[in-house]
C-alpha cells in the first residue's frame, strides 16, 4: 500500500478511528496495531507476511534466551545468519551468480548460469536492520530482553516506518509499545502538518521532477551539457525530496496514533562537505553502520591513520552494496568513502584543520562552499541513478562532448518549484522541522495548507510514482 495513494488515506481513517475508540486497552490496542501493520504489508504481497514474522520470531527467541544461555555467541550467530542470510538471497543472489558467470567466462568457461527470478520484498533492507538491532544491543548487554511478543511483533511491523524507515532502535522505541498511549490534540496536528508536508513534497515536487530527470538520464545524448547538469541536480533534489517525503509521512502518521519516530534528515542538501552530508542524510541508516560495524572495524587499530581511511573506504564500499546489487552502487559508496579522506588527514595535520574550518566558518566562502558541495553530490549521484556504469559513463562523457548551451522548455517548467522548494527549505534549516510553521501568523500557516492541497491535487501523482526507496 503506497503513502500516495486514495486507499493509503482510507486505511489510515480507519485505523486512527479504531485505534483511539479503544486505547483504553493497551493490549487490544497493540493487537489491533499490529493487524493493520500486516494488512498494510499484505497489501502489497501477503506472501512475504511470512518472511516478516519468521524473522520477528528468530530474534524475540534469541533475545529471549540469551541472557540465561551459555551458548550467546551461538545465538547471535543465529540472528546474523537468518538475517543477513534473508537479505542476501532475496537482494544479492542472482547479483553474485552472474558476477561469478562473468568471472568464469574471462578464464574461458563457456557455459551459463540459470538466474533465479527472485522477487525482493519490499522494506527487507530496513526491517531485518531493526530486528537484528535488537539482538546486538541484547547480546551487548545494552538492552534487556522483550518478553511482550505482541508489542516485540509491533516493533518490527510499525507499518508508517516499515518499508522505508526510519530504522528505529528498540531501547527508544519499543517502550513506547508498553505503557498507554493518550491522544494529544496538539500532537496531532503537527502529525497532520507532517503528513500534509510529506505529500506534498513527494506528490508535487519530487514526482514533477522525476518526469524531467527519468527524461534527462533515457537519453543523455540528446541534451546539451547545461540540459546534463541540471538533470543530475534535480535528481539530487528528486531523491531528496522523494525520500525525506516518506519520513515526513512516517512521523506524520506515527504522532497521530500516539508514536514518536526519529528524525531521518536534517536538510542535507545544505552541507559543507560530504562527511557533514551523512550526519544530515538518511541518519536512522548511517548511525546503524557507525554503532554496530564501523567502530568495531575502526577499533581493530585505533592509532593508524591508514586503517582509519580503509575502514571508512570499507563502510561506504558496503554501505553502497546495501543499496542495491549494482556495481553502480559499488562505485558510489568507493567515492563516498574517498571524499573523507580529508576529514580523516585533519585528525593529525593542523594546517588541514585550519582550512576545513576557514571553509566552514567564514561567512563569504560558507555559502559558495555549500553549492559546490552539492555540486559533488550531484555529480557522484549520477551513480546512483543509471542504470549500470556503461550507462553512468555514457552520461558523464555527454556532459562534455555536447553543446554545452541550451535549455528547452520541459527543463526550465520545473526550475520555478525547484528553487522555491530549496528556498524554503534553507529559510526554515534550523528549525526542528524545515515545516515548523510555529510562529507564522495564523492567516499564513492556513493559507500554505490550502495552497498545498491544492498543489496535490492538480498537480499531483495519485498512486503512480512509488518511493525511490521501496527498491531497496
Amino acid at each position: 500500500m503506497k503513502f500516495n495513494s486514495v486507499e493509503f488515506f482510507i486505511f489510515l481513517f480507519l485505523v486512527f478511528g479504531i485505534l483511539w475508540r479503544f486505547n483504553k486497552s493497551l493490549k487490544i490496542n497493540n493487537i489491533i496495531l499490529l493487524v493493520a501493520s500486516y494488512i498494510f504489508y499484505g497489501w502489497w504481497d501477503y506472501r512475504f507476511l511470512f518472511l516478516m514474522f519468521f524473522s520477528s520470531v528468530v530474534d524475540y527467541l534469541v533475545g529471549y534466551y540469551m541472557p540465561s544461555s551459555k551458548n550467546r555467541k551461538l545465538l547471535m550467530g543465529i540472528s546474523l545468519s537468518v538475517n543477513l542470510g534473508l537479505l542476501m538471497f532475496f537482494k544479492y543472489f542472482n547479483f553474485f551468480l552472474e558476477s561469478a558467470h562473468d568471472l568464469l567466462h574471462n578464464f574461458g568457461y563457456q557455459g551459463g548460469f540459470t538466474t533465479l527470478n527472485i522477487i525482493l520484498p519490499v522494506g527487507i533492507s530496513f526491517y531485518t536492520f531493526q530486528t537484528l538491532s535488537y539482538s546486538l544491543d541484547v547480546y551487548k548487554g545494552k538492552l534487556k530482553p522483550q518478553k511482550d511478543f505482541i508489542a516485540f511483533l509491533n516493533y518490527v511491523s510499525f507499518f508508517p516506518q516499515l518499508v522505508a524507515g526510519p530504522i528505529e532502535r528498540a531501547k527508544a522505541f519499543l517502550p513506547q509499545f508498553l505503557s498507554p498511549r493518550v491522544f494529544s490534540y496538539p500532537q496531532a496536528v503537527l502529525g497532520m502538518r507532517l503528513l500534509l508536508y510529506g505529500i506534498f513534497k513527494k506528490m508535487v515536487v519530487a514526482d514533477n521532477i522525476g518526469l524531467r530527470v527519468d527524461a534527462i538520464f533515457a537519453q543523455p545524448n540528446q541534451h546539451t551539457g547545461l540540459e546534463l547538469i541540471f538533470g543530475l541536480s534535480l535528481f539530487a533534489i528528486q531523491l531528496y525530496t522523494d525520500f525525506s517525503a516518506y519520513t515526513d509521512i512516517a512521523r506524520g502518521v506515527a504522532k497521530m496514533l500516539g508514536f514518536e519516530l526519529m528524525r531521518n534528515f536534517r536538510t542535507p542538501l545544505f552541507s559543507k562537505s560530504i562527511p557533514e552530508f551523512w550526519t544530515r542524510w538518511h541518519i536512522s541508516l548511517t548511525t546503524w553502520f557507525r554503532d554496530y560495524l564501523f567502530i568495531w572495524l575502526a577499533g581493530i587499530n585505533k592509532k593508524s591513520l591508514s586503517w582509519r581511511i580503509i575502514s571508512t573506504i570499507l563502510l561506504f564500499l558496503i554501505i553502497g552494496f546495501w543499496h542495491g546489487a549494482n556495481y553502480t552502487f559499488i562505485v558510489f559508496g568507493l567515492l563516498n568513502g574517498l571524499y573523507f579522506i580529508p576529514r580523516i588527514l585533519s585528525r593529525k595535520s593542523q594546517k588541514m584543520r585550519s582550512l576545513l574550518s576557514f571553509l566552514n566558518n567564514n561567512s563569504l566562502i560558507s555559502k559558495p562552499v555549500v553549492l559546490g558541495n552539492f555540486l559533488i553530490l550531484s555529480f557522484t549521484g549520477v551513480l546512483f541513478r543509471s542504470n549500470d556504469l556503461s550507462h553512468a559513463s555514457t552520461y558523464y562523457q555527454a556532459v562534455l562532448n555536447q553543446d554545452f548551451f541550451g535549455l528547452n522548455d520541459f527543463i526550465l517548467a520545473i526550475l520555478p518549484l525547484s528553487l522555491g522548494f530549496m528556498i524554503f527549505e534553507w529559510y526554515n534549516q534550523k528549525k526542528s522541522h524545515p515545516f515548523d510553521l510555529d510562529g507564522y501568523p495564523t492567516w499564513l500557516r492556513r493559507s500554505l495548507y490550502v495552497i498545498m492541497i491544492l498543489a496535490v491535487f492538480l498537480f499531483g501523482y495519485f498512486g503512480t510514482e512509488p518511493f525511490y526507496y521501496f527498491q531497496f
